[in-house]
């Protein structure tokens, strides 16, 4: 879990006589934040040599590559010696981190002997802000009240597996920006320094989650899908290593990742509640797994429920010392972070202890417990740590200044916790596996952004969930089953039925009024306002082909536009590539997204073709998948190179060969013999 950076495996492997720090030895924080600003750096130090050793410790500030102030400090190291040393520097004018401007600055540190000899060197990169969770004002940076607009996401990147490619994980993060998404939770472990790099840059929150279980494993999935008790050999994870390995590895994560001005809070666990059955138990909200533990109104007889946990507990709370032990570890590396956690059974863990030694409390689908324990324990500040991608979650937190925001679950499908075959992960995200937004994501941009936006998406009534009553309004029935608080309504991105099909015509919007058009005719303007239950305005159509317009107003303004339209036969691939160019490292990916279109550039969603690539020596082809949550619909020949389309598109994800430079062709070939052509201009790239 910790990163050793090269300046210690060389210092060690040609020097005996050098003094050396730690790769996570450097600590920046910014305890004074304003247009004066002061930097306090604390600098680890080792005497590597055989000797004792005079040092000068010097540290340099740059911003925007120039040097703009400089500290150093002479010491005595004797053979062996950890050294601590601190400095601090008062810096004018300074360019705050925030989400909008994500200014960072360098520490330069250089070791230099006596003699003059530099003996080791380091960059650490940081920012200067300040942040600040309030139990009545919610999360503030830079003084200033900021909604958390966030996702969880997993590690893993679809068809790319679960290693961190870099140009993949930066793709992901702006489509998750560019739908006003301004956080994230790392679920449920420590991610790659390059993410959190990444949010350094781009301006996105981080909540840095530890671990998903700590001395009991969890077990739930195997467990309940199974209908038996799963055995330890295929269940059991970190628990296994827990009492060995934990403190090391909690406070390893911690210095690795502590100066990224992107992290917020650090996460000790998730929904840990789930390892004791004595929490589950003590509380009438037990209702099983089925999901029902979270949709019950909240529970406030704390007296029965604690005599009941004591009951049942023995007096004796695993779970709660634990809590306390780890966010002690948290507070030995850093104290200038927030510890949180991922709570399912708030009102159990609110009287055992648990809570106690959080500085936040995270919230796994219980909004409906934020206003009453608000109220009971009015000193903690509190986020939704776990949402579903549902209205109701958003508008629990919206309009409430003292919650500080909330984390949907997820920015994207991932694989895992899927359902029975052939099911191969959630399909529960604003994004799909390839990166596509779906439904759920052009709802919630219109929810998170102010930019204007309307969007269309259609069903056939007979298979909505909303039936139009005989007075012109809508009536809502969910499908049954625990999970459909997960999924979202069903719809499609097309229109093409049978004539004079049923169809409800569904349209998303931040807009107050959209006036829906078909083949030019007013089909009537509806106001937001009055479908501020679900947030959907909805239009009953006979079907007819042609083209649907939604133009979003306020009064005679037109604030925006969104039309779909009748698709006819595929005609082409067209091809969007994330890039035109690339280095010759051999590790440079470039996704190129295919979609079958008709000769008016429709997609053409109905009529699936398998797509195969052609390359040549010069990229090489490292996945490709279609963004269903079904394996059936994949179709992926791996000896052929080709993928099925799904909802008419597909993804192939290329990388690029060391050593192999000029211009790339690429050919993609569907049924029927339609095609799509693109170029990647390959260099070398340039030694500094």
């Amino acid at each position: 879990m910790v990163c050793r950076c090269r300046y210690i495996q060389e210092c060690e492997s040609y020097s005996k006589k050098r003094a050396l720090y730690p790769s996570d030895g450097i600590f920046v924080t910014t305890p004074q934040v304003g247009n004066r600003s002061m930097v306090n750096v604390v600098c680890e130090v080792k005497n590597a040599g055989t000797g004792v050793k005079g040092v000068t410790v010097k540290h340099e500030v740059v911003y925007d590559g120039k040097t703009i102030a400089s500290v150093s400090d002479d010491f005595v190291a004797l053979k062996g010696d950890f050294n601590e040393f601190t400095a601090s520097v008062e810096l004018e004018n300074c360019h705050l981190w925030s989400l909008e401007t994500p200014s960072m600055y360098e520490l330069h540190t250089t070791l230099i002997a006596s003699d003059g000899y530099v003996m080791d060197k380091k960059t650490t990169k940081f920012g200067i802000r300040d942040i600040k969770f309030d139990a009545d004002e919610g999360f503030l940076l830079n003084g200033k009240s900021v909604k958390i607009k966030g996702v969880n996401i997993h590690h893993d990147l679809g068809c790319m597996g679960v290693a961190a490619y870099d140009d993949a994980l930066l793709r992901r993060l702006l489509k998750l920006r560019s739908i006003g998404c301004n956080a994230i939770r790392t679920a449920h472990n420590p991610h790659s320094e390059s993410l959190l790099e990444m949010c350094d840059s781009l301006g996105l929150l981080v909540m840095n989650e530890f671990i998903d279980e700590w001395k009991v494993a969890k077990k739930k999935w195997i467990t309940e899908r199974a209908k038996e008790d799963a055995p330890d050999s295929i269940s059991i994870g970190y628990t296994r290593y827990f009492d060995t390995h934990a403190e090391h590895d909690l406070k390893s994560f911690i210095r690795r990742d502590r100066n990224h001005p992107c992290v917020i809070l650090w996460s000790i666990g998730n929904e840990i509640e789930w390892t004791y059955p004595y929490y589950w138990a003590s509380s009438k909200d037990n209702k099983g797994f089925k999901g029902l533990i979270h949709t019950g109104d909240p529970e406030t007889d704390n007296k029965s429920i604690l005599k009941e946990f004591n009951r049942l507990s023995g007096g004796k709370d695993d779970l709660a010392e634990t809590a306390a032990v780890l966010a002690g570890w948290v507070k030995d590396v850093d104290t200038t972070r927030p510890v949180s956690s991922g709570v399912v059974v708030p009102s159990v863990s609110r009287l055992s202890g648990y809570t106690d030694v959080l500085d936040v409390v995270g919230y796994n689908y219980k909004d409906k417990y934020y206003e009453i324990d608000h109220k009971l324990y009015p000193y903690q500040p509190i986020i939704g740590s776990e949402n579903v991608g549902q209205l109701f979650e958003w508008t629990a937190v919206a309009d409430k200044k003292y919650i500080a925001g909330i984390f949907v679950w997820t920015g994207f499908d991932y694989l895992g916790e899927n359902g029975p075959w052939p099911a191969r992960g959630g399909d529960c995200s604003f994004f799909d596996f390839v990166g596509n937004k779906t439904a759920r994501g052009h709802f919630f941009e219109c929810l998170w952004k102010d930019t204007p936006k309307t969007h269309i998406v259609t069903i056939p009534e007979k298979e909505s969930e909303f039936k139009m009553d005989t007075d012109g309004s809508f009536t809502y029935t969910p499908r049954p089953g625990w999970i459909r608080r997960w999924e979202w309504y069903d719809t499609r991105d097309k229109w093409k039925y049978r004539r004079d099909e049923d169809i409800l015509v569904q349209v998303y919007t931040n807009a107050p009024e959209v006036e829906l058009f078909l083949n030019g005719k007013s089909l009537g303007t509806k106001k937001r306002s009055d479908f501020m239950e679900h947030n959907i305005l909805m239009w009953k159509v006979a079907y007819k082909e042609g083209t649907l317009l939604a133009v979003g107003k306020d009064g005679d303004r037109i604030l925006s536009k969104d039309t779909l339209s009748t698709s006819g036969k595929p005609c082409r691939l067209a091809l969007n590539c994330d890039r035109k160019t690339a280095t010759d490292n051999g590790y440079d990916l470039i996704h190129v997204e295919v979609s079958i279109e008709d000769k008016e550039g429709n997609t053409v969603v109905d009529i699936p073709s398998d797509v195969r690539i052609i390359l040549d020596d010069k990229l090489e082809l490292a996945g490709l998948d279609n963004g269903s949550p079904s394996i059936e619909d994949l179709n992926i020949n791996v000896i052929n190179n080709s993928v099925r389309t799904y909802n008419g598109k597909c993804l192939f994800v290329l990388r690029t060969i060391r050593g192999k430079k000029g211009t790339s062709f690429v050919k993609v070939v569907g049924d029927g013999g339609i095609q799509g052509r693109c170029k990647i201009l390959i260099s070398h790239p340039i030694s500094h």
